[in-house]
Parts: structure tokens; C-alpha cells; sequence
């Protein structure tokens, strides 16, 4: 068998290939190729066949510094296979070239050969985060790992490159104790405290590298840190930088690089901030009564892992307070501000379920517990959106969606879903039962569901007191069967069962929809409930659920080719639409919705309404009803007196080459609570109708009279109760 160096391999074969001639005519009936370009094989002894295609004689050549991969024979002709013999592994993983090169036509081939082992690699700090008196001296710190500290790439890193080095290289291992040692010169200073980064890494034999980062705080001087300061003391240096040595201890509850830890604000019409996310954690205290959310300075000192305890340096960090409700962030926290940081784990966090209505601001930027929750918008993902506004079309136009959860007391809530977060839009349907969520409580604005909603500009968007962002999939834990709920449907509307322009229910028979002028028939539109995958590279309506709603037998109910043509999410005749003008200016009152239904034998606490709406305006982006109200009668007569429940708007569908920051590139999800009067009736209306003469010139939000017919849908809707 031929054994070469690893390097002299390569060199020899590409000098080879470099000088050979040009013989095209050659060329042409020659061929040399390994089938497949890389294997990857088990620890365990055994034979590994590769099939070669070639014209002619080739040779199977090895790098010599190996010698767990053997060859049966070396040289071959023509398509063929041979076999390589490889020794168990017991160590870590590791791979080998094998090169193939046929002399008559001087063309070779490479095929990789990975290799795993019985071990995989271990480099861990426990304790991200430690400190050292200013007096200098030793540092222990735990460190698990089963790799030879000699094999390991070692750096000190220190804040700025003048800094004089004060760390010795003197680092040392214990691998009984699980000890990682190395001394320290003293701190000169009385005032100052100086930190630095200890970082180990090791490359495996498949180029992976493992890295894990120790980061120490050296007192000064005088062996001072500071004084450890509760939350509610923080809370008192409001709208001040703090100047004393300070610093707190708490929990971490979200976890860096989690692409649903905070929001993504909509800086312009086009435009989002990514970057706040990434720089958002959440810590709360041991007892988990307080929460600060922290800005770090950048992404890169976002350091926190979730479930850690944490003590963090407090001086010179900004504290703001936003009121209605009360809440408080940290800003220009650094990784170097972590004095110490010791992994942890769930059963460690304080325990916090409760309703909504229990809800208050000391929650806010705390891990809670949600019970007896639902999702009543039974179709869609967690982001029922057009992906032609989202970042996977390489658009910044909707960077979250609020969708919308409601529980037994009802009361209802946002839970929110950020664009990057990876199974927003997965495929796979939306829990239809009930359960408990489990989140870091937020305050949020989203002007894109509410504008022009309050005095300053700052604070439009208000979509509730509280919303809550969950951190994994695993965090919401509610039954996946509808009978598994506290919910019944009185009636349900999931999809356009129309006929001669009336909605009929698509659960049931219990009533209509109906449009407030008879001369209007209902019609059919899209909504944007596709459940995925969506993006430039998952076209068509391919996955078995289709948007969540299935037939009696079990199969998805749209099945129109069209659903999903472009990847953007878009679902083909999902919604019931009517257009009209909208305001009748001879009896001054809006036209409408109107929904009948029997409540005969329903004996309940808890009567609601959800659906989901959005103005479908045209070319020009204007003219569609901003205003509307839920109201109720047992008369069905629009000139009759109504009794108002509730006031509502809805959003234009945006226009991409003048979106504004107030269109929403989806339906708005709504929930109504239903006053129990409606009950016991052998008829009742509901009516969807517009309560104010306004609409978008299209920049506006609502500034102009409604003067010409446009359409407005209704994605989903149904009316259900306790059981």
C-alpha cells in the first residue's frame, strides 16, 4: 500500500494536475470519482466500502501520520469499489483523506472519512463569572472538561489593548478536583476595579471547536467590590446613572441569543432593530417578586445563560423607568459588570402561576406562569402574517405578531412572537385546548394593531397592560384537542361558507352572517393562516393541515393550488369579505357585519366573541373604515336601538411601495367579551359595524370621510362560552 505525508499528498497531486498537458481529446474519455465525497462512520471497528467511478487505473493513497483507516488493496481500474478497514475509536472524533489518483490521465479525487468517538469533547465553566481580591494571588475555578489542558488554545482577553497585562500564564489543571488555576498580580489602584477574559478553546478532529469563556473582576486595592443593593433600592436611582459601588443578585430567566427575548421595534415605516432583542436579558430576584430588564451595550455582552444566579456591578449602568405600568430597564451593562455567574436550572427560579386578572406591574420582566389559558383563533401559526413584509423575503415590515390568548376568568391577552423565532411557522397546528404558558411578562407597544391611540406619538401602539413572550416552544403547554379545553362553540366561522351571500357556520348550524345592506352579498377573500413552511424555498400548499382547519374526516379543508404559490403564507378564499362604502350618510351610522345566533339552553359565566379583521384596501391605500364597534339587540333592525359592547379598529392591509407604520401586513385578532344578557335567547344579533366616518387618505391613519367602496374580511370568527 502506498503511505504518503497528509500534506505531500495534496502537494504532489495538485503539482501533478498543475503541469500535466493539455490533451482535450484525452481528456474527454477520461473520468475519476469517488460516488460519495464524505462518509461519516461509527466508533466501532469495521469496513467502509467506497464506489469509484473511473476509465482507467487509479491508486488509493493514505496520509502516513494515520493508522486507523487501512486499504485492501491500492490500486484499481475501472468502476469498482474498494474497502477500508478502521479501528474502533475510543477517544474523541477524528477524520481522514483519502485521495485517489489515476497516473494514465493524471486526475485525482479526495474522499473524507469522519470518524466519531467514544468521547465527545468537554469544556465547561460552571461559573461563567468570578472575582479575585485586588490583593492579587490565585484563582480556582471549576472547569469540566476531558481535554488535556496542553491540547487547548488559551487567551487572555482584556478591554482595550493598552491595558497592562496583570494575568500570569501560569494556568494549571487539576482533573481530579475539576480545578483550573492561574495567579494574578495585585491591583495598584484604590479606586478602580479591572477585569479581563480567560478564554479556552479546542479544535476536534472534524474542526469543531470548543470554546467556553471565564470572565473575572478583580477588586481594588482596598478588597472593594461594593455593597449588594436589593431591586426595590435600584428602583429609587430612576432616571439616573448610578454612581455607588453597587451591585445586585438575582436570576437569569431568558437566555442570549434567543431570537424571542424582547422586541423588535419598527424604527421607520421599513425599518427594524434586531439588535434590541439580542441585547435584551431578564433578570429577576431570588424570590422573583422584582424584575429589571437589561440592556446590554452591545449584543456581545450579552453573556447571560438562562436559570444562572448572577451578581452584577451596578455602577455607572442607567436605570430607566416607563410608567402606565411601571417597569424598569438597566442600560450599559457590560459582560465585564458580571462578578459572578454559577449555571443553574428551572427547579431554581421562583414559582409564579397565575391568572391575567392577578397580574401586576412587579411582574413585569419576571418568569410567570400562566393558567387556564387558550388560543381561540382556531386556524394560523404564531404568525399568521404576509412573509412578503417579513425578513425571510429580505423585508423589514413586521418584525412580531400579538396573537391573541384568552383564559377562563375571560380575560384576554397578547402572547408575542417575533419574526426570526424559528417555529413560529413550522408546520404544525396551534394547540386547540387549553393549558398554562409560561414567559417573561412584558409591556409592548404595536402600532401596526393600534395608532393614534394616545396623546404623545410615543406612546401609540397600546395593545394592553401586560403581554407575555415565551422563550421555547416547550413553554406552552396547552392540550392539543378542542374537547380538552374550558371552552364550547356557540358558533364558529373558519372559513367562507357562503351561499347567495350569506356565511353559514362552518361548526354546527346555530345562525349567519349577513351583510347590514341587502344589496351587498358577502364574498370570498384571503387571510394569511398557512401554518408553513413558508419562504422563497417552501412554495405551495403542501403541508397536510393546510392552515389548521380540518374537515370532519380529519383532512386539511383548503386545498386550493394556490395557497402558498409564493411562499408568502397567503391561503386562498379563507376569508368572508364585503365591500361598500360603509358609512350611510342619509341615516348617519355605519354599515356592517351582522352575526345571529340562539343562546336557548346555554347555562354559562363566560360568553365572548373573537375573530380576526383587516381592510383589504386597493391601489391607492385609502378610503377603507379605521372605527368600529361590537353591538348587540334582539331585533336584528339596524334603525333600532342597539346596545354597545365595545369599540374596536381595524388596520389597512399595507401597500409595499408606500407601506406606513400604522398598515398591518396580516389580520388583527380580536377578542369581545359578550355581556351575559345575551343569553337565553331563541335569537340574538351581534353587529361588526363602523362607528366613525374615517379613513386613511393613504399616508394618513384617519383623516378622510368614507367616499368610495372598499373591502374589508373577516379571517375567522366564532362566539363561545365556559363549559
Amino acid at each position: 500500500m502506498i503511505k504518503l505525508q497528509y500534506i505531500g499528498v495534496f502537494c504532489l497531486l495538485l503539482l501533478i494536475f498543475a503541469c500535466k498537458k493539455d490533451d482535450a481529446e484525452y481528456l474527454k474519455f477520461s473520468e475519476l470519482g469517488a460516488e460519495k465525497k464524505e462518509y461519516t462512520i461509527p466508533a466501532t471497528a469495521g469496513q467502509l466500502e467506497v464506489k469509484v467511478l473511473s476509465s482507467s487505473n487509479f491508486e488509493v493513497v493514505l496520509p502516513q501520520e494515520q493508522s486507523w483507516l487501512k486499504v485492501n488493496s491500492d490500486k484499481m481500474k475501472g468502476d469498482t469499489s474498494f474497502l477500508l478497514d478502521h479501528e474502533a475509536n475510543v477517544g474523541f472524533p477524528r477524520k481522514s483523506v483519502v485521495a485517489l489518483y489515476a497516473p494514465e490521465s493524471e486526475r485525482y479525487d479526495t474522499v473524507m472519512v469522519k470518524q466519531n468517538g467514544t468521547k465527545q469533547p468537554i469544556l465547561n465553566f460552571p461559573t461563567l463569572n468570578t472575582t479575585v481580591l485586588g490583593d492579587g494571588g490565585i484563582v480556582v475555578s471549576k472547569l469540566k472538561t476531558n481535554i488535556p489542558l496542553e491540547d487547548m488554545t488559551i487567551k487572555v482577553i482584556y478591554p482595550t489593548p493598552d491595558v497592562e497585562a496583570w494575568i500570569n500564564t501560569d494556568f494549571a489543571y487539576d482533573p481530579n478536583a475539576e480545578n483550573f488555576s492561574f495567579t494574578v498580580k495585585p491591583n495598584t489602584s484604590q479606586t478602580e476595579l479591572r477585569n479581563v477574559q480567560i478564554r479556552l478553546s479546542y479544535k476536534d478532529g472534524w474542526d469543531v471547536e470548543h470554546v467556553s469563556t471565564l470572565y473575572l473582576l478583580q477588586a481594588n486595592a482596598l478588597n472593594e467590590f461594593g455593597m449588594q443593593a436589593d431591586f426595590s433600592e435600584i428602583r429609587v436611582w430612576a432616571g439616573e446613572k448610578i454612581t455607588s459601588d453597587l451591585f445586585i443578585e438575582g436570576h437569569v430567566v431568558s437566555d442570549a441569543g434567543n431570537p424571542n427575548v424582547g422586541d423588535a421595534p419598527q424604527t421607520t415605516p421599513t425599518a427594524i432593530n434586531y439588535t434590541e432583542n439580542d441585547r435584551t436579558v431578564y433578570v429577576q430576584s431570588l424570590d422573583g417578586r422584582y424584575g429589571f430588564r437589561i440592556l446590554t451595550s452591545t449584543p456581545s455582552d450579552n453573556i447571560f445563560k438562562r436559570y444562572s444566579k448572577v451578581q452584577i456591578l451596578l455602577k455607572g449602568v442607567g436605570v430607566e423607568r416607563e410608567l402606565n405600568p411601571n417597569r424598569y430597564t438597566l442600560t450599559g451593562v457590560t459582560s465585564m459588570m458580571v462578578m459572578r455567574q454559577e449555571e443553574g436550572a428551572a427547579s431554581q427560579i421562583a414559582i409564579k402561576q397565575k391568572h391575567m386578572r392577578d397580574l401586576t406591574d412587579d411582574d413585569i420582566y419576571t418568569f410567570v406562569t400562566l393558567k387556564d389559558v387558550e388560543f381561540p383563533i382556531r386556524k394560523g401559526s404564531f404568525t399568521p402574517i404576509n412573509e412578503g413584509y417579513s425578513t425571510l423575503f429580505s423585508a423589514h415590515r413586521i418584525g412580531k405578531y400579538p396573537l391573541l390568548m384568552r383564559d377562563k376568568n375571560g380575560d384576554d391577552f397578547f402572547t408575542m412572537t417575533n419574526t426570526r423565532t424559528a417555529y413560529r411557522r413550522d408546520g404544525s397546528m396551534l394547540p386547540a385546548g387549553s393549558g398554562t404558558i409560561s414567559g417573561v411578562i412584558v409591556h409592548e407597544k404595536f402600532s401596526r394593531f393600534e395608532y393614534q391611540d394616545a396623546a404623545l406619538e410615543q406612546d401609540y401602539g397600546n395593545i394592553g397592560r401586560y403581554q407575555i413572550r415565551h422563550l421555547a416552544k416547550e413553554d406552552i403547554k396547552i392540550a392539543t384537542t378542542f374537547t380538552s379545553g374550558f371552552s364550547e362553540l356557540l358558533t364558529e366561522y373558519q372559513y367562507p361558507n357562503i351561499t347567495n351571500g350569506i356565511a353559514l357556520p362552518t361548526l354546527g348550524n346555530n345562525g349567519s352572517i349577513t351583510f347590514s345592506v341587502n344589496t351587498v352579498n358577502l364574498s370570498k377573500s384571503v387571510d394569511y393562516s398557512y401554518l408553513g413552511a413558508v419562504g422563497k424555498e417552501n412554495l405551495g400548499n403542501t403541508n397536510q393541515y393546510g392552515n389548521g382547519v380540518l374537515t370532519g374526516a380529519g383532512s386539511k379543508q383548503n386545498t386550493e393550488t394556490t395557497t402558498n404559490s409564493d411562499g408568502k403564507g397567503a391561503v386562498t378564499n379563507a376569508a368572508i369579505t364585503a365591500k361598500d362604502t360603509w358609512w350611510n350618510y342619509e341615516k348617519n351610522r355605519g354599515e356592517g357585519f351582522v352575526v345571529d345566533f340562539s343562546t336557548l339552553g346555554i347555562n354559562t359565566n363566560q360568553l365572548s366573541l373573537q375573530f380576526t379583521a383587516l381592510n383589504l384596501v386597493g391601489s391607492t391605500g385609502k378610503g377603507a373604515p379605521r372605527y368600529w364597534k361590537v353591538e348587540w339587540s334582539e331585533h336584528g333592525n339596524m334603525d333600532g336601538t342597539w346596545t354597545k359592547i365595545k369599540s374596536y379598529t381595524v388596520p389597512d392591509a399595507p401597500l409595499f411601495a408606500n407601506t406606513n407604520i400604522h398598515q398591518l401586513a396580516a389580520y388583527k385578532n380580536i377578542n369581545i367579551k359578550l355581556p351575559l344578557a345575551l343569553l337565553g335567547k331563541s335569537k340574538v344579533y351581534i353587529r361588526l359595524v363602523v362607528e366613525r366616518n374615517l379613513a386613511s387618505n393613504g399616508n394618513s391613519y384617519a383623516s378622510e370621510p368614507l367616499d368610495e367602496a372598499t373591502s374589508t374580511g373577516i379571517g375567522y370568527l366564532a362566539i363561545r362560552y365556559n363549559k
